[in-house]
């Protein structure tokens, strides 16, 4: 094809019925399977890619009418199968005007023949057919929001011009532009990245965690999958993405925090008389010392008649608490091995005066 041709209708997007082209506008006309460019009879008609010519038909009027059934509708033309299996047909060309045979090997923007109006066409014209497979239906060679095809053209061009006269593409990174950047057939194939629309600093924090976008007809989608900070609860999870769990959100954290509570148990015990009880034991310990000697006294003339009338294992009081050397300890009493050593003499004397009886006797 020459450089930028007219189009005077698009491919039909609309299977339903009507018209609607790939930028959903209504450049076409119902049930059209390709797209057709308005040129003079007699121009040439060139490759669009690298192919090889699988297809020709030559052998019809060159001016044909609606519904003329030569070269099935198409009158004459070319068809070319492609490295990545597409294939696309040329049509209402020319009689005895093709420039390539079948299994021909043709290059890009090479010559196929010339224009004129054969078969099923009304004025000249080209018609040019676009299907990804062998068995694939025909495709729009366009892509745009109102039709699936990821479309031909390595550039398209504006809506509703025709295409640049480019004709290989040359790879380069793939971006969300709506256009086979990498040269693999697709349009924006593969394309996402992470995504968060949450506070800054919070993403990857607590439950906070980023989504995905992926791309689709030159546009970014909307972010699936992230987690934003919600309100704080006591679930022993960080939900506000703060980095601290159940802040402020449990009941024991709803008064005072630890050191309040420390300085609350402080303030009870000495509230309690713990000092006053401290004091009790020294106060207790110098009056005991300002006793002195005489109370020490008391306590041993207790000691000498403390158990004359009772056995040992019937003692009031067998024990003393040593408190004198500041342990919780026991001690035997110190009265015990005076008692015992009474218990002797008074034996002794006992049986001294029995003696002394018999001997009278």
């Amino acid at each position: 094809m020459g450089p930028a041709p007219a189009v005077n209708y698009h491919f039909d997007n609309n299977s339903a019925g009507g018209c609607r082209d790939y930028n959903c506008g209504g450049r076409c006309y119902d049930g059209h399977s390709g797209t057709d460019f308005g040129i003079a009879r007699g121009t040439n008609v060139l490759a669009g890619a690298d192919g090889t010519v699988i297809a020709t038909n030559n052998g019809c009027a060159n001016t044909g009418y609606v519904g003329n059934p030569c070269g099935g509708r198409c009158g004459n033309y070319v068809q070319l199968q492609h490295s990545d299996g597409s294939r696309t047909i040329y049509c209402h060309m020319e009689l005895n005007s093709l420039a390539v045979s079948r299994g021909q090997r043709v290059r890009c923007g090479q010559t196929l023949g010339r224009s004129a109006s054969s078969g099923s066409s009304s004025g000249p014209h080209l018609h040019f057919g676009w299907r990804r497979s062998a068995s694939a239906a025909s495709q729009d060679s366009y892509r745009g929001r109102c039709t699936s095809a990821p479309g031909a053209w390595v550039d398209q061009n504006a809506y509703p011009e025709s295409p640049a006269a480019t004709c290989q593409c040359v790879p380069s990174p793939e971006t969300c532009d709506g256009r086979d950047n990498d040269c693999d057939g697709r349009v924006d194939d593969g394309l996402s990245r992470s995504c968060y629309s949450g506070p800054m600093g919070t993403s990857g924090r607590g439950v906070c965690r980023a989504g995905t976008q992926t791309c689709a007809a030159g546009r970014w989608g909307a972010c699936s999958g992230e987690v934003t900070p919600r309100a704080e609860s006591c679930n022993r999870i960080d939900d506000d993405c703060d980095g601290a769990i159940d802040d402020m959100a449990c009941a024991m954290d709803a008064g005072v925090g630890d050191a309040g509570r420390d300085a609350a148990v402080d303030a009870r015990s000495d509230s309690g008389g713990g000092a006053a009880r401290d004091a009790g034991p020294d106060a207790r310990d110098d009056a005991h010392d300002a006793g002195g000697a005489d109370e020490d006294a008391a306590v041993d003339e207790d000691a000498e008649f403390d158990d004359v009338s009772l056995e040992d294992d019937a003692d009031v009081a067998p024990d003393r608490v040593d408190v004198s050397a500041g342990c919780g300890c026991r001690t035997t009493p110190a009265h015990t091995s005076a008692h015992r050593w009474w218990l002797v003499l008074a034996v002794a004397a006992a049986l001294g005066g029995r003696r002394r009886v018999r001997q009278n006797r």
